[in-house]
């Protein structure tokens, strides 16, 4: 039988009177031929020793551990007997001394290939109930590194964006709430870094979602390689990113690494035959008293808001840009909760007003159309200016619905004056809608629905839209856009001249109506210049098959310079300010 001597020969046999004895026929272990294919089969490796260290029996799979093909490759000496010897060497000295018990535990082994292999190891050690000196030491390897890597694998998927290979929103809010809490009591401070990515929504619209993933993509990696080596990143959205920064100095040790990452995501990238430029808005936030009063989990949360609400600030100031978090946005973030809670109860109880302000042909010198403004007033804050709840309707998407209510209450007021001899039966409203609606699949079906129901011709609608609505070949915006003008129904650009691509507006929207901001339609001051200026925009309109109206007429010179620039119409407090449907008359303020 082979020997393999290991822990003085494991433990030195005795008899009761203390003689030491030489074994000269061994006791046998005489396993069922069913037991021994059992573990055979699922590949338990099994030996067992006398503690003399006298092997007794082992069987395939373990001498496949062990390197070996057969007992006789187990000799005292042989590499086989080195290896068994490694693992003998795990179990501790007390299991043997007591010469009964059991141990179970990890052992990492280097295979005959090269490969680490994780074993699962049990040994049990046993002696004769008599007063025979004798037992044995049975070990059982189990090979798990399947399971553990399926185990590894699992965490790793539910802890990680399968898009990015970067940590997700659960792994990334478990790492920040650990380093609050390493953070408490020394100096420094935790930063937040929130980050997301400029108008994902219209590349994935017009480019499809395939490059909109290769967009998201790259920004991982480049955000990845512009951080410090002991930040953590994750990707907590579809076109969102959080950075966990610690021990950072200051506020402006944290603005300098929001700008490195926002210089590194800024700028073009080529997919294939496309050449995206993109930008990402960034808010941080640090931790401060307010965050710190909270335990850990909790102040991750609130951290993380913060840096939400600066990225939201950093939206709205004009994107591309890094905001620090102050108290005065919390309040504000809160404020328009508030608001955004009142207003969708609002809506729902139909709690809103529209006002109507004409709309004059400079020719006829008469009002040809009326343009439809929603009125809000707030329980407690009073007369709501449209810019604020209609940005809060569009960032809490209450947004279709108060859009749908403001489209069925004109349609309604419109063919009420009609029939009541109010306005002239040809007469048209228009009504504001965002980039939501018309990005909506159900938003064409909705207006024909609607045009129906009041009985009204489609050229009598005119539907207004931001040029920022417009611009950048949304596909579901193109497509309503398309299927309205087909159906009759005018499409008007609205705030002409606050954008940054007008020319593109012009050439690139199919429109109807070009309607001047009032900053653009030569306000009181303008100079000649810029009368010419309107000029060749209005002549450009025309050549493009769009008329023009100039929006906030608020004097006389300006109406003539803008009879003169050859604008189709106008509209103003100068000629009639905005009045309830009860109100509305088609009369101008002034003798032309």
């Amino acid at each position: 039988m082979a020997v393999v001597p290991t822990h003085d020969a494991l433990i030195t046999e005795s008899t009761p009177t203390g003689h030491q004895t030489s074994w000269q026929h061994p006791h046998q272990v005489d396993l069922p031929a069913s037991v021994r294919g059992v573990l055979d089969s699922d590949g338990t490796a099994l030996v067992v020793l006398r503690l003399d260290g006298t092997i007794e029996m082992v069987n395939a799979p373990m001498l496949s551990i062990l390197g070996a093909e057969s007992m006789d490759d187990l000799a005292e000496g042989s590499p086989a007997s080195g290896v068994l010897r490694s693992f003998l060497d795990h179990l501790p000295q007390e299991l043997l001394h007591r010469q009964r018990g059991e141990w179970r535990g990890d052992v990492d082994h280097r295979g005959p290939a090269g490969d680490t292999r994780l074993l699962r190891a049990t040994a049990r050690v046993d002696t004769p109930c008599d007063e025979r000196p004798g037992g044995t030491i049975s070990l059982l390897l189990h090979d798990v590194t399947s399971a553990r890597r399926r185990v590894a694998r699992l965490h790793h998927q539910a802890s990680h964006d399968p898009l990015t290979g970067l940590a997700n929103r659960h792994r990334i809010m478990v790492d920040l709430a650990q380093a609050i809490g390493e953070q408490r009591g020394r100096p420094g401070h935790v930063a937040a870094i929130f980050v997301d990515l400029d108008h994902l929504k219209y590349v994935n619209d017009a480019f499809g979602h395939r490059v909109g993933d290769q967009l998201i993509t790259s920004t991982a990696q480049r955000l990845a390689q512009a951080i410090r080596p002991t930040d953590r990143v994750a990707r907590i959205g579809g076109d969102e990113f959080i950075v966990v920064s610690t021990g950072i100095v200051d506020a402006i040790s944290a603005l300098d690494l929001a700008e490195r990452a926002r210089r590194a995501l800024t700028g073009h990238l080529k997919i294939g035959e496309l050449d995206l430029a993109f930008s990402v808005s960034i808010g941080v936030a640090l931790t401060d008293p307010d965050v710190m009063d909270l335990d850990d989990i909790g102040a991750a949360g609130l951290l993380v808001g913060n840096a939400d609400t600066a990225m939201y600030e950093a939206k709205q100031h004009g994107r591309g840009r890094c905001i620090l978090f102050t108290s005065d946005m919390r309040s504000a973030a809160r404020e328009r909760t508030e608001i955004a809670a009142t207003l969708a109860r609002a809506v729902n109880d139909h709690d809103l007003t529209v006002d109507y302000q004409p709309v004059f042909s400079t020719v006829t010198k008469t009002a040809v159309a009326a343009e439809a403004l929603v009125r809000w007033t707030h329980p407690t804050r009073g007369r709501m200016d449209p810019a604020t709840f209609i940005a809060v309707a569009e960032e809490s998407g209450i947004i279709s619905r108060l859009g749908e209510l403001v489209l069925d209450q004109a349609m309604g007021d419109l063919r009420g004056w009609i029939e009541n001899h109010t306005v002239p039966s040809d007469f048209s409203v228009h009504v504001n809608v965002s980039r939501v609606q018309l990005g909506s699949a159900s938003f064409v079906n909705l207006v024909i629905a609607k045009l129906r129901e009041h009985a009204l011709d489609p050229t009598q609608l005119v539907l207004e839209a931001r040029d920022t609505s417009l611009l950048g070949r949304i596909a579901d915006v193109d497509r309503s856009i398309r299927a309205l003008r087909r159906a009759g129904v005018q499409v008007a650009v609205d705030n002409f001249g606050t954008g940054p691509k007008a020319l593109a507006v012009m050439t690139d929207v199919g429109a109807d109506v070009l309607k001047l901001d009032g900053s653009l339609a030569l306000p009181t001051g303008s100079s000649d210049a810029e009368t010419r200026l309107v000029r060749a925009i209005v002549l450009l309109a025309h050549a493009l098959d769009m008329s023009v109206v100039a929006e906030r007429v608020s004097g006389y010179e300006q109406l003539r310079r803008l009879q003169a620039a050859g604008c189709d119409l106008v509209q103003g407090n100068l000629l009639g300010a905005p009045r309830p449907a009860s109100a509305f008359g088609t009369a101008s303020n002034i003798e032309w």
